[in-house]
């Protein structure tokens, strides 16, 4: 039988471990930063390997009959790594820490500035995914690129899934635009198609430091068709050379009833090794 208070012991230790290394690893300073993110290429160095610890907390309206609301608490894990200079291949996937994170799907949170998710349903364990990113074009002002990313259906009654995707780096001095297309298929019963195109606008503050707003648009059809608006804002920080910190606060779609109680927070690191 479900009991909340048990579920919340299970669920402190993990997150309070998490949060101690986020505070562990930011003491360590700003020894010498990566290039300014605004200059980071779409795809890593050949050779380089990112692995991505996140924490998520979601937020949502419980529904009839106490109008309620729900918070759970969810982790991303990926892993990157830079084949040639131009190709990128990667896994990720969540884990729901608590029976609020599965219903909130609170994983996808804890994967800052990673608006793009879809394919999972409500276990312990989301469904993985692997991406492959091949960096067309680079410029100074503006990349290109193109990616495939595959959904496997580990979670109980989900479906495979594919996701046809094109990057978009756009340049201005401390201004960075991240944007595209991405057209994921997922292969249900009936078959789930989304068109997003995500705009992330990014103002590099200091070197080390960025953030800015997220905006986005979703035309999602499924038996119907019916549009979504995630909105929210990052803040990015360059802690050493080799250690970005990232948060952000994202409301998945505000085209929705009662879209303000609908949200996420989440904190994140990538540790790149070069």
């Amino acid at each position: 039988m479900y009991n909340p208070l048990m579920v919340r012991k299970a669920a402190t230790p993990t997150v309070s471990t998490v949060l101690v290394i986020f505070l562990l690893l930011a003491r360590a300073g700003a020894a010498r930063a990566e290039a300014p993110w605004v200059y980071r290429s779409i795809v890593l160095p050949r050779g380089a390997i990112a692995v991505d610890v996140g924490l998520g907390l979601g937020h949502e309206p419980a529904g009839p009959p106490d109008n309620g609301s729900i918070t759970g608490f969810g982790m991303n894990l990926a892993l990157s790594g830079g084949v040639t200079h131009e190709l990128e291949i990667g896994l990720r996937t969540g884990f729901r820490l608590d029976d609020n994170g599965q219903t909130t799907q609170a994983d996808r949170y804890g994967r800052p500035f990673e608006t793009e998710t879809y394919g999972t349903n409500f276990d312990r364990i989301a469904n993985p995914e692997v991406h492959l990113r091949w960096a067309v074009a680079r410029g100074s002002a503006a990349e290109l690129g193109l990616e495939l990313r595959a959904y496997l259906p580990i979670e109980y009654g989900s479906s495979f899934g594919l996701m046809f995707g094109l990057p978009i780096v756009l340049r201005a001095g401390a201004i960075r635009v991240d944007t595209g297309l991405y057209v994921p298929v997922i292969f249900s019963d009936p078959t789930e198609t989304v068109v997003s195109v995500p705009i992330h606008l990014w103002i590099q503050a200091t070197r080390t430091l960025w953030l800015g707003p997220l905006f986005g648009l979703r035309v999602v059809s499924r038996g119907g068709s019916h549009d979504e608006y995630p909105l929210g804002f990052g803040l990015g920080s360059s802690l050493t050379h080799t250690i970005d910190l990232r948060t952000w606060i994202l409301f998945p779609d505000i085209n929705q009833n009662e879209a303000a109680r609908t949200f996420g927070a989440g904190i994140a690191l990538q540790i790149r090794f070069e």
